[in-house]
């Protein structure tokens, strides 16, 4: 059991947001899902060697609806991916919450859809760009100022 001070001080801890980028070889080669893993990897929501990567197979039934515009509900989901290891409901729940907090997806009364069936680079440019990379750059530069600043 934590005490009080172990318990302030764990919460203080805490990021207020938190994103991974990570850069691989250029996507030239790549396509299908190979390309959605990639890009997943790419933006934190797939680890390296991560075996459970049931959220590259929603991402390509979601890329897949966008060309068709529907809009897929759970039911859906657990229907084409029911083979799947990792395709459970609450699981698939949860890496739906996780696109949907990078504003890849959004969720409507009818399900969930690629956000506005837009394109996916004006996505990652007007939000993850600014509002996730530009203000989490611009903390660390404080702390690197903060550093400096130290006699």
């Amino acid at each position: 059991m934590l005490n009080k001070y172990m318990q302030k001080r764990a919460l203080k801890d805490l990021p207020l947001q938190e994103i991974t980028l990570r850069k691989y070889e250029e996507p030239s080669s790549l396509n299908g899902r190979e390309l959605s893993k990639k890009f997943l990897l790419s933006i934190g929501l797939l680890n390296p060697g991560e075996s459970r990567d049931i959220v590259v197979d929603i991402f390509e039934l979601l890329l897949e609806s966008k060309k068709q515009k529907k809009i897929l509900q759970i039911e859906a989901f657990l229907e084409k991916l029911k083979d799947k290891s990792g395709a459970s409901a609450p699981n698939i729940r949860r890496q739906l919450r996780r696109l949907k907090e990078l504003k890849l997806i959004e969720k409507l009364p009818e399900g969930y859809r690629i956000t506005e069936f837009g394109e996916i680079k004006p996505i990652i440019s007007n939000y993850v760009a600014e509002f996730l990379v530009s203000p989490a750059l611009e903390r660390v530069k404080q702390y690197a100022e903060a550093l400096d600043s130290q006699k």
